[in-house]
């Protein structure tokens, strides 16, 4: 019988396992395997989606973005290494002060934990990934310095040394199982006991443990729960939160900006329209975005196509606009934004009543829209990226729409921490309220979004809640 199982070995489930087996349990973590394009058909099958929930819901052709495999979706991303800002801890209770009554339709709680205290585990995290800011280039220098230009205070974005957090595991005497937990087993009291899982050659098996730490990314962590009778009475699920990112381009006629020589983690940000470092008095909204300037290594043909939508004939002289960007991709600068969302109850993963996954079982639905405010938002940040870059030397921007992105990278709730078990299903280490033995890591734990990439604070709520773990089991 092991200690603890940790469902997942992205890099919530990478720190837990690495802080349990250093502690001297015994830890066996469970990682599904993927298959194209990228999800383990199992753990993540493609879910159903709607608006609201009166639409009727419809079977998508791929699963959320991510990669099922050790050191999971972060492989994918840059490697930038933020601490999220302060605000975004006591949203609501701030907001209450300087504006007033919140929004009626959204759900907005302050986190069950400060930023004082996860600093020290923000400063331990950044310790084991050798986090940093990459060196400057042509690009992020230039808009640094049109950034100052217009009063702002640039930054370098820091970076952790790789994405990879796979060799944190090494020294952590950690067993990997390769297969997929269907359910999670409780005892008579309602106790965690063990875990149910389709090893490689497709048969059913369980395992016993004393611990499950569950730390799959968003929907397969909210589906698993689900699936397996965990509810806390409708709150796993609920308040389903999504950056909605956005970019704006501009075209710096003819110049070379080189974007290509370096990789996205390499940047330069503001953050005077993040959280509420504005006055958002009269604007519909709350919060922001830090607003970001990246380089982006090679353009591949689907960064191609994308840098065409919401381009206007007027721009390309009469080009075709995907015909267009291929011949000036060089010129084309870009900044980047991952806004808040308020979180609202209607926005929900659940079981989906009629579609099944290859083994018979349920998939995940999600019911998700923006609001009014997150356009606002948007039109406000977008904005002001416009401003930067023409700043900078653009002498035409443009922007694609805005879309919902229930099925994007940087997905967040449905199993919200609260001290209140009336208004969340963990604790703010992640312990399931009433039963014995559960813990969640991870985004899907998060109250609100913030304004900026939430890998670091994923890495450091994880380092905290396996301490507590770990000191719980000893």
């Amino acid at each position: 019988m092991a200690d603890v199982i940790v469902v997942g070995l992205g890099p919530a489930g990478i720190i837990a396992a690495r802080v349990l087996g250093r502690a001297g349990l015994s830890v066996v973590a469970i990682q599904a395997e993927a298959a194209p394009p990228g999800r383990a058909p199992l753990a993540a099958p493609a879910p159903t989606l709607r608006s609201t929930s009166d639409d009727e819901a419809l079977p998508q052709a791929a699963p959320p973005a991510g990669l099922d495999t050790v050191g999971g979706s972060k492989l994918l991303a840059a490697a930038q290494a933020y601490r999220l800002d302060d605000w975004s801890f006591e949203m609501r209770s701030a907001t209450e002060r300087r504006y007033g009554p919140l929004p009626p339709d959204s759900d907005v709680v302050d986190w069950p934990i400060s930023a004082a205290e996860l600093a020290p585990w923000y400063d331990i995290v950044e310790d084991a990934v050798d986090a940093a800011p990459r060196p400057a280039t042509a690009w992020t220098d230039r808009m640094s310095l049109a950034a100052a230009g217009l009063g702002w205070e640039p930054f370098a974005a820091p970076a952790a040394a790789s994405p990879d957090a796979a060799p944190l595991l090494v020294g952590s005497d950690v067993e990997v199982v390769r297969a997929t937990v269907t359910a999670i087993l409780r005892g008579s009291t309602g106790e965690v006991t063990g875990v149910e899982y389709v090893d490689g050659a497709g048969d059913l098996r369980t395992r016993a443990c004393g611990a499950v730490v569950v730390a799959a990314s968003v929907v397969p962590s909210i589906r698993l729960l689900l699936l397996s009778g965990l509810s806390a009475d409708g709150r796993v699920g609920r308040w389903f939160l999504s950056h909605n990112a956005f970019v704006v381009h501009g075209d710096f006629a003819g110049i070379d900006l080189r974007r290509r020589d370096a990789g996205p983690a390499s940047a330069v940000a503001v953050s005077e329209f993040e959280g509420d470092r504005f006055d958002h008095s009269g604007l519909g909204f709350l919060g922001g975005s830090l607003l970001q300037a990246a380089m982006t290594g090679p353009w591949s043909a689907q960064r191609l196509d994308a840098a065409a939508e919401g381009l206007s004939r007027r721009t390309t002289g009469g080009a075709d606009a995907a015909t267009w960007v291929r011949a000036h991709h060089r010129s084309i600068g870009t900044v980047w934004a991952q806004p808040d969302q308020l979180p609202r109850a209607d926005n929900v993963v659940d079981l989906d009543p009629v579609h099944r996954d290859p083994s018979g079982r349920p998939v995940a639905r999600i019911t998700f829209s923006l609001a009014g405010d997150d356009r606002r938002r948007w039109e406000f940040l977008a904005t002001r990226a416009a401003e930067w870059l023409r700043n900078a030397g653009a002498r035409t921007t443009w922007r694609p729409p805005l879309q919902a992105q229930p099925l994007g990278t940087h997905l967040y709730g449905g199993v919200r921490m609260g001290q209140d078990p009336v208004e969340s299903a963990v604790d703010s280490f992640g312990r399931f309220h009433g039963v014995p033995g559960l813990v969640v890591v991870g985004s899907s734990t998060f109250p609100s979004t913030g304004g900026r990439g939430p890998v670091e604070t994923i890495e450091a709520l994880s380092w905290r809640a396996a301490s507590r773990l770990a000191d719980d089991l000893r």
